[in-house]
């Protein structure tokens, strides 16, 4: 048996660029660096232990997934947070989240739409014993989280996929820096989105989950005025 050939340059630049841009994603949505903080290229590449070449792609996807903001190419930035960029999220949320449903509505199997009933039944008994109102809760963000990938996902689109993805880092972003206020859901709230899938009613699961991710923003929208940190504006 021919020996492997070792891998070659390009691809050890592209798995350090991958660990980068990996590393610098988890402490931007796990809390370690601050909206607005400068990252230096110089320092990134000392820390990781690489050129700058990996640097530079790894920012690239960072910057492409709305994590960090690039001025005049050269300055990098972790992502601020204000009103118009909460609002903005939304308004993108809303789109995917409701074509996401509709497509749901004609393509989810019995048994995908047993298994979404499963996962709002759980995020709705959670929220129900009053677990978000735990300062700095994973469970209950995590359930709500794989319950609107489930309907992605039985979508059947792999696009819509893609971009929750992509919303939902730059909601674990915020969700370091303010605590969206306790307002009460309506019972089975997440299981009245799978009865309209259920349904087979594309209009009916369209409007429920407009209605859903407009309450969200809301209740983001308190939050960051309530109790934003100073210098993350």
């Amino acid at each position: 048996m021919a020996a492997k050939k070792p891998a070659g340059r390009k691809d050890a630049q592209t798995a350090l660029a991958r660990a980068v841009f990996e590393g610098l994603r988890d402490e931007i949505t796990g809390g370690k660096l601050r909206p607005g903080q400068v990252l230096s290229r110089r320092q990134v590449a000392s820390r990781y232990g690489t050129s700058y070449i990996p640097v530079i792609e790894a920012m690239a996807r960072l910057e492409s997934a709305g994590l960090i903001d690039v001025e005049a190419r050269q300055v990098a930035r972790v992502r601020t947070i204000t009103l118009e960029t909460i609002q903005d999220d939304y308004v993108l949320r809303e789109a995917y989240e409701t074509q996401a449903v509709r497509l749901a509505c004609e393509a989810a199997t019995p048994g995908e739409i047993e298994d979404l009933y499963r996962l709002a039944d759980a995020v709705d008994e959670y929220v129900a014993a009053g677990g978000t109102k735990r300062t700095g809760d994973k469970e209950g963000p995590l359930l709500h989280w794989q319950f609107h990938r489930r309907i992605a996902e039985v979508s059947r689109c792999r696009a819509l996929v893609r971009e929750l993805e992509r919303i939902e880092l730059l909601r674990r972003l915020q969700a370091n820096w303010y605590f969206a206020p306790e307002v009460p859901d309506l019972p089975r709230c997440h299981a009245l989105l799978v009865d309209a899938i259920e349904s087979r009613n594309p209009a009916e699961a369209d409007a429920s989950m407009r209605a859903h991710v407009r309450s969200g923003l809301e209740k983001e929208l308190l939050a960051y005025r309530m109790n934003v940190t100073p210098g993350t504006r």
